[in-house]
């Protein structure tokens, strides 16, 4: 749809924005990616749903059911730190505009080890947020949020109950180990507590991000990963095939 614009971008146009980003001060790169890599990518997505469902009925619909879904997914994806959500991750049904993602090897904040840390909880870009109609993701997205947040807290103690037994699942790799010797069998072992540990945190409502001691509510815990995964700060950090301007 880009192309058909005349908005088409070289890769390495791109690729120069960005390595210009990675030895700016904070201000200029947010700058750069605003005024610059933003500039060159105009949001468009809302326009492939308009274009797949060109009734009103069937674009309302999908417009619901691509919000409801992203949600779910995001809040989701939070809880367990599935990350690596870029483009070719996240698929969208041209039968009814659900959100679908795939590719879930990089769970329980392995994104956060990367050579370029990830440092968004979900995938919320300008493009998405756009597709979500006026409200943007006020309205629809965010009160799906809340309810599947709220569903996950309720059964708390089931999804912990199921994620310990992958700490003693000796197919999970938690770190990058090389040898299966009993010190590295050990160090794997209290990696795994270490990070189930943190789901249950997040499912709580307390997070490494957050200076307060008490847990947040359910509405200040989604809103506060909103906030998180639209703010030009992070997303001006991402790796560059993330591509965040999309």
């Amino acid at each position: 749809m880009y192309k058909e614009k005349g908005l088409y971008v070289r890769s390495s146009d791109i690729k120069r924005l960005y390595e210009s980003m990675t030895s700016a001060r904070k201000e200029e790169r947010h700058k750069i990616f605003q005024m610059q890599v933003l500039k060159r990518y105009p949001p468009i997505f809302h326009e492939w749903f308009l274009k797949t469902f060109p009734t009103p009925t069937s674009w309302y619909n999908s417009r619901l059911g691509y919000c409801r879904t992203a949600a779910v997914m995001s809040m989701v994806g939070y809880i367990l730190g599935l990350g690596d959500r870029h483009g070719e991750n996240i698929l969208f049904d041209s039968t009814n505009g659900d959100c679908v993602h795939v590719d879930f090897n990089c769970l329980f904040n392995k994104g956060e080890s990367f050579d370029c840390p990830e440092c968004v909880p979900f995938r919320l870009t300008h493009n998405m947020v756009q597709a979500m109609g006026p409200l943007g993701y006020e309205g629809i997205f965010r009160r799906s949020c809340e309810v599947t947040l709220k569903l996950m807290r309720n059964q708390h103690d089931s999804l912990l109950s199921v994620l310990k037994t992958f700490v003693y699942d000796p197919l999970v790799e938690w770190n990058d180990r090389r040898h299966r010797d009993t010190a590295a069998t050990a160090a794997a072992k209290e990696e795994g507590l270490k990070i189930v540990k943190q789901i249950d945190q997040r499912l709580r409502g307390y997070s490494k991000k957050n200076k307060i001691l008490l847990p947040l509510s359910i509405e200040g815990e989604v809103h506060q990963l909103i906030t998180e995964a639209t703010d030009v700060d992070n997303l001006s950090r991402m790796y560059i095939g993330w591509a965040a301007h999309l």
